[in-house]
């Protein structure tokens, strides 16, 4: 069967046609506080779970989400033969979005680097916008339920993250304002394990729990 078909012989692990459309849901909590599994029976760290003091913030409204890396990649050569292999490292995640829903300010504070939490008095929210402070580190928890009827679920737990890149406040004649240039850098994070320094992904899918 495999040279009629050019089938490889042996075991064959192949994709799913599972499909996965649209943002997830993006959370994010001072770094301070332990995530909620820190780690779980597996040894991996995810999810978040809020405080009084280190509440769990939730970013509304996103649009053009995207997650990549930032690498490094060093050829290795021989002149007589040119390159025989790479040498890559991963510098950081980098995940990008727009903002549709800029309040309440308590929430946007921390997305603009000010360096002060709101001073809410009454109906008032008071924001400053000031020298950034680069000690600040967040945890960021983004889940996807992608089969709502038995909750399949895909999750990306970014461990030691902060929000960089320089910000646009767009306001179009007819349109919702916007905050473009939204950035977040995963960095790597030292205290976590071995292979899980910059994030974890966490599939649930009762149906295939051998990991079809």
């Amino acid at each position: 069967m495999g040279l009629s078909t050019g089938t490889p012989l042996g075991n064959i692990k192949n994709q799913s046609t599972v499909l996965i459309e649209g943002a997830p849901y993006v959370y994010f909590q001072n770094y301070l506080a332990n995530e909620l599994n820190n780690p779980d029976v597996d040894g991996y760290y995810w999810n978040l779970s809020g405080s009084t003091t280190y509440p769990v913030y939730l970013i509304g409204c996103l649009q053009d989400v995207s997650l990549g890396e930032n690498l490094t990649v060093n050829a290795v050569r021989c002149d007589q033969v040119g390159d025989k292999d790479v040498i890559q490292k991963r510098n950081y995640l980098e995940f990008k979005f727009t903002l549709t829903s800029l309040l309440p300010l308590s929430v946007l504070s921390s997305m603009l680097n000010s360096p002060l939490a709101p001073t809410i008095n009454g109906n008032l929210e008071k924001l400053g916008i000031g020298k950034i402070n680069n000690n600040v580190y967040y945890h960021v928890y983004c889940p996807k339920v992608y089969d709502e009827v038995v909750g399949d679920l895909v999750s990306i737990t970014m461990h030691r993250a902060k929000f960089v890149n320089a910000w646009t406040i767009d306001m179009k004649a007819g349109e919702p304002w916007q905050v473009t240039g939204l950035t977040i850098w995963a960095l790597y994070d030292d205290s976590k394990t071995a292979g899980q320094e910059f994030a974890t992904i966490i599939r649930s899918d009762p149906n295939v729990p051998t990991g079809g």
